[in-house]
């Protein structure tokens, strides 16, 4: 049995994704010890086989311990979290003490090597959870304790979302009615939102980690009811539009149209003069809203269209791979398979034409 300590704002449902799956915890914090009604042990204090701790930004965790021990724990993630993201970029380390790096290894690769030792091996992985095994995470934490929808968003929100989730939770343990919680929760949350007019940035993560920030936009509509949000940017430089391989010239605009929470999102661009250059569509996990900035990971693969209507998907492969290296799940890919089919059915030149040029004439109105 697996010996695992763990902490951080998915501490109760991993707890219980560990407990069904065969793992003891040690060293438990006094509310895990109390949710779980786990009995005191002279284990408690023994070293554990692996760590679990926040990521700096809250979106993940970072998972350290024996080999076997963190394979295993990748191995219920994926199966349970369906967008669950598990990246083995710091590969084997001589001890938890140290401090050096290897090159990036895949799973197959680590696995080879630790099978191949017969020394103690320690691994490290950093896991993302998007919107989909966010709520995940949070059906499973329900089962505990009383939880709020978005419960694990708005605590990696941080702050005074963070702060007012928690509140609202209190009052659920104390059995208020869950609807009139809700209420209380949304309309304290209202002022979090973003507004017409406003600024925010779009921050484009990809599988391996790498984050690229695409510039800040002006937000020309938020429909908070059905969370649909439009965006522009006006380019000042000389480029190639990526996918589309045109000319982005200065003055050139994008407008893009997003749901939040949604799978993908379009992108049309604009010469100056509003002539329609094309329409790029990102396939991602879940959008997510944060202080300042919309949050996703790309999942590679994307479809573009031309003016003419030609239309293409893009980088399948690099999906493909993706599953390959251990990042992704099987499901992630099918999921992402069947949201480019559904877009390519629905793609239509004229109405991105038309959407952009009414959008961005009613701006300058």
């Amino acid at each position: 049995m697996f010996k695992a300590k763990v902490r951080g704002i998915y501490s109760t449902a991993l707890t219980r994704l560990l407990l069904e799956n065969g793992f003891k915890i040690v060293q438990p914090s006094a509310t895990i010890r109390e949710r779980f009604k786990l009995v005191p042990s002279p284990e408690d204090c023994s070293q554990p086989d692996l760590e679990i701790n926040d990521r700096f930004d809250k979106q993940g965790v970072n998972v350290v311990g024996d080999s076997a021990a963190v394979e295993k724990v990748a191995a219920i993630l994926l199966n349970y979290l369906d967008d669950v993201i598990i990246r083995r970029t710091h590969s084997i380390f001589a001890s938890l003490q140290s401090n050096s790096m290897e090159d990036s290894l895949n799973l197959p690769e680590i696995l080879r090597e630790v099978n191949s030792s017969t020394s103690h091996q320690i691994i490290r992985i950093d896991v993302e959870f998007p919107g989909l095994s966010k709520r995940k995470l949070d059906e499973i934490r329900s089962a505990i304790v009383p939880t709020l929808s978005g419960h694990h968003y708005y605590k990696a929100y941080g702050g005074r979302a963070a702060s007012i989730v928690e509140m609202a939770e209190k009052l659920l343990e104390k059995g208020y009615p869950i609807r009139e919680v809700e209420e209380l929760f949304r309309e304290c949350m209202l002022r979090e939102y973003p507004y017409k007019g406003s600024k925010i940035n779009i921050e484009h993560v990809k599988v391996n980690g790498r984050v690229f920030q695409l510039g800040e936009a002006q937000i020309l509509e938020f429909n908070e009811d059905k969370q649909h949000i439009i965006l522009m940017r006006v380019f000042s430089t000389q480029g190639i539009y990526d996918g589309l391989k045109i000319t982005k010239e200065p003055g050139d605009y994008a407008i893009t149209r997003m749901k939040i929470g949604g799978l993908y999102f379009h992108t049309s661009y604009f010469s100056k003069d509003g002539n329609y250059k094309g329409t790029y569509v990102n396939i991602n996990t879940p959008i997510e809203i944060y202080p300042g900035k919309i949050r996703y990971v790309d999942l590679e693969v994307d479809v573009c269209m031309w003016p003419d209507g030609r239309i293409q998907k893009i980088d399948f492969d690099k999906l493909e791979r993706a599953v390959q290296l251990g990042y992704i799940s099987e499901r992630l890919r099918e999921l992402a398979s069947k949201v480019i089919e559904e877009v390519i059915a629905n793609l239509n030149p004229q109405v991105e034409r038309e959407a952009g040029l009414i959008i961005s004439r009613g701006t300058t109105n």
